[in-house]
């Protein structure tokens, strides 16, 4: 899991909102969103926050987060992309490449973890890579690894579990 660097005295504010896919967790520091997460209950992701940045001063503020969240339950009720928000991405350079890459992947449309390597210049072998770089998203549906498939193009490996991959990929096709 991609802890924030010198996340001493950082603030970071969340909200957790219910959606179609469960409790989805929104945080941003105040450089923007740094963590999106699905989970079964809040404490869970509560918990998941806390530890993933000890050193930071957390504190809960639906209303500062209430847009975001609302933009990203209307994602999940279809009606259409993920509003643009501002991120605050940590991780790898080779990470934030990856990430970047599948920001650009279309609304509704997949690639393999095969042609994410290959249009980022790399050799077939790093497509592994490039799944090891989807698998330490914090970011879910902002940074869209949900649309990253295997090269026969059966769903592999997601974070928040391959039925909620399965339901964002039918969410984007219908829409």
């Amino acid at each position: 899991m991609a802890l924030l660097k010198h996340a001493s005295g950082m603030d970071i504010h969340y909200t957790i909102v219910n959606g179609p896919l469960g409790w989805l967790l929104v945080a941003a520091t105040g450089r923007g969103l740094c963590r999106v997460a699905f989970g079964e209950e809040v404490a869970a992701l509560e918990t998941g926050l806390r530890r993933a940045h000890p050193q930071a001063r957390i504190a809960r503020d639906d209303a500062r987060l209430a847009a975001i969240a609302t933009g990203l339950t209307g994602y999940l009720e279809g009606r259409g992309p993920c509003p643009d928000a501002p991120l605050d991405l940590r991780g790898t350079p080779f990470q934030r490449r990856v990430w970047e890459a599948l920001r650009a992947i279309p609304y509704g449309e997949t690639r393999s973890y095969g042609q994410i390597a290959a249009a980022l210049g790399l050799g077939p072998g790093a497509a592994r890579a490039v799944g090891g770089a989807c698998a330490a998203n914090l970011l879910a549906l902002v940074v869209p690894c949900h649309r990253a498939v295997g090269s026969d193009g059966r769903l592999q490996g997601f974070r928040w579990g391959l039925e909620r991959k399965r339901a964002l990929l039918a969410i984007e096709r219908k829409a």
